[in-house]
Parts: C-alpha cells; structure tokens; sequence
C-alpha cells in the first residue's frame, strides 16, 4: 500500500517552455515557488547560441529551488533558416520524453515550430499567445499570419496576457478555450537611485525602436514643449535601432537628449528606470508592454497611447496617464501638466502606484491564477479519458 500512497500524494510534473525573447515574461522566483508548492517543473529555456538576452548566470537562484529543472536548448539558426525544424523536432521529442501532465508552451508561431502545434497532446497543452491578432508591427506579417492560423487552429487551450487581446484571440479562433493572467512584475535587480539634480525631470524611453514605438512623436513633443519655455526636464532614450539617423532627423534640441543606441545590458535597466521620472510609450499599436511592467518593478509612472493593451493596465492618476497618440499635442499638454505639477503631486502619485501595483501584482495571486489553469486543464484531461 505504501508505494501506492506516495505515488497518489506524488507532484505533478510541468514541461515548460520559454524562448529567450519571453524569459522576462516568465522568470519570476517567487511565483515559481509557489507553483512549485504544487507542481514539478522541467524548464526548457530557448537560447540562440550568440547574442542570446540572458546567460545560464542569470538562472543561478532559480536552479537552487527544489522541484525546478532547468534546461538550456542552444540554437545556432536564424529564425528563417530551415535547420530551425530539425531544432524544434528535438525540443518535441524532449517534451514527450517527459511524459508531464501539462505542457506550457511561450512561443511565438514560425513555420518551423507549426509541427508542435500539431503533435504536442492539444488535451494537455497550453500554448501561450501574446497577441490575438497578426499586425503590420510583425515582423514579416504575411508570414506570421499563415503562422498563427495553422497553429492556434490547433490549439485546445491557450494561456493569454491581455483581456483585449484575448477577445480579438476568441474571435478569430473560437474553439480555443482562453485563460488570462496578468504578467509579472519584472525585476532586473535592486537599485538604489542616485542623488540627481531635482529641478531636471527625466522622460524615459526604454526597448528596441521600431516603427510602431513611434518614438519621434516623444521627441517633436519634447522639442516643442522646450520652444515655448519648458527646459526643467530631459529625455532619456535607450534602446537598439536599425536606422537611428531617421528619428536624430527630429533632435532640434541635443542637449534635451540622452541617447544610448545600442542592445541595453539587463545590469544598466536598474538604473535606467530608478533614475527616471516617468516612462514614456508613444506607441502606435500595442497588444500588452513587458516593458511596462518594468516600470511598475521600479514604482515609475507611465505615459502611454490611449490603446486597449494598455487601459488593461493604466489606472489614470494612480500609476500612469494616457494620451491620444494621433496629434502631438495631445502629448504635449500632458508632459507640459507633469512638469508644472511634478512637485506638488508626485510624491502622493508614487505613493498610490505602489499601493496600487502591491496589490494587483502580488506573486501569491498570480501564481494562484497558474495554479488554477493547471489544475483546469489537468482535469478537463482527466474527463477527456
């Protein structure tokens, strides 16, 4: 009887997988423990063999937890090279090999990964999707989208991050049983902020610069609001981009700026974010930030497009502003009212942002809400049989 009993009281298993590009969405100790309270977890982390965004150093804590294994699958391929399948292949014999009673699957579709979302069990698969729809902010949208359609259309089960997103998701694939969380907070590191000069406010823009960050209108915005008078602030931007001479083109005022145009090292962020006054996210489009939730890590209200990704998020007056990103002087007005009412109300908005982030981002409830989508599809499984 007794290896009967600890076979029934035994933990159940978890196969997780998570490609560089999304670690930051799931590296989080304290929600891994929790979940490790109930589960088992093998962690397959997706690495490029160069210029991968985080080291096997950055995992150290992590390995210590009782219950976790971490497993590092190293690739040498570009995503478009056709080698690619041969790599996604041995991470699906991996998966099987374990045998798990969940599959937790972070990646984006590509045409070589398609075959995991044929053959992994749909019975006891979750596969994660960021975005409910194919925009033109894709890389190789066309692509992208034939992607999307023959995977998620096999999809029994998916995991979603934004409420927005996750209705248009349900429109175009109705079959899919949906579970939304909320991303983690995401912590970089303790940082202690400088003493800085108080009368210099710093608008921060921080992540890869693309068309659709629409950082310019940061910049004709900062550059205007200067023209008429306003020189109590600077504007921080940071980020890699493949063709920075374009947004410079808008810089009437280099001494406003300071620039860092290169891949950010996760040991600079710390300081980025602490030192600032507010993150700024002009973007054109957005599904859900990442980003934004390193600001909320730090306690730094944001300035965000008026888009629902991030009224999901932005509570007006406690942890951020939004603003119409179709005219610049919507975003004008809004900077401008910042920096005229920075030393009356800052101090009390950083107060209730943290009230208001403690309380909507405690690990031990967005564990709980893994937990449970587990425990759901273990037994819709389990009644499937």
């Amino acid at each position: 009887m007794l290896p009967k009993l600890k076979a029934q009281n035994a933990k159940r298993k978890i196969t997780w997988v998570t490609p560089d590009y999304f670690v930051d969405c799931d590296f989080n100790i304290d929600i891994f423990k929790h979940i490790l309270n109930t589960f088992d977890v093998h962690w397959i982390v997706l690495l490029p063999a160069k210029n991968a965004r985080f080291s096997e150093a950055d995992f150290q804590e992590l390995m210590e937890l009782d219950g976790l294994r971490i497993e590092f699958l190293y690739s040498s391929y570009r995503q478009r090279d056709p080698r690619r399948l041969g790599y996604y292949l041995n991470l699906l014999r991996k998966i099987n090999r374990d045998g798990s009673d969940i599959n937790y699957f972070n990646c984006v579709p590509d045409p070589y990964s398609m075959p995991l979302f044929w053959l992994l069990n749909k019975n006891r698969t979750i596969f994660c999707a960021h975005d409910g729809e194919v925009t033109g902010a894709f890389n190789f949208a066309a692509i992208t989208k034939i992607a999307f359609k023959y995977s998620y259309s096999f999809a029994r089960f998916v995991n979603m991050f934004s409420k927005s997103q996750a209705g248009k998701f349900k429109i175009n694939y109705p079959h899919s049983e949906i579970f939304t969380t909320y991303l983690a907070l995401k912590s970089f590191g303790a940082y202690k902020p400088i003493d800085t000069d108080q009368d210099k406010i710093t608008f921060l823009s921080f992540g890869v610069i693309n068309y659709s960050k629409n950082i310019e209108l940061l910049i004709e915005a900062a550059c205007n609001i200067y023209e008429q008078g306003y020189d109590n602030f600077k504007i921080s931007i940071n980020g890699s981009c493949a063709n920075w001479e374009y947004y410079q083109s808008f810089i009437r005022y280099p001494e406003l700026f300071e620039c860092q145009i290169r891949m950010i090292d996760n040991g600079e962020i710390p300081a980025l974010f602490s030192n600032a006054s507010y993150f700024v996210q002009p973007y054109r489009q957005v599904s859900q930030s990442g980003a934004m939730k390193v600001a909320f890590y730090y306690n730094l209200p944001v300035l965000a497009s008026d888009f629902p990704g991030f009224r999901d998020e932005v509570v007006e007056g406690v942890n951020g502003y939004l603003f119409d990103p179709s005219d610049v002087k919507n975003l004008e007005k809004l900077m401008i009212e910042r920096l005229e009412k920075h030393n009356r109300d800052y101090g009390q908005l950083k107060s209730k942002m943290q009230e208001h982030i403690t309380r909507r981002y405690a690990n031990k409830e967005l564990a709980q809400n893994y937990i449970t989508m587990f425990n759901q599809v273990i037994n819709s499984s389990h009644a499937a049989a």
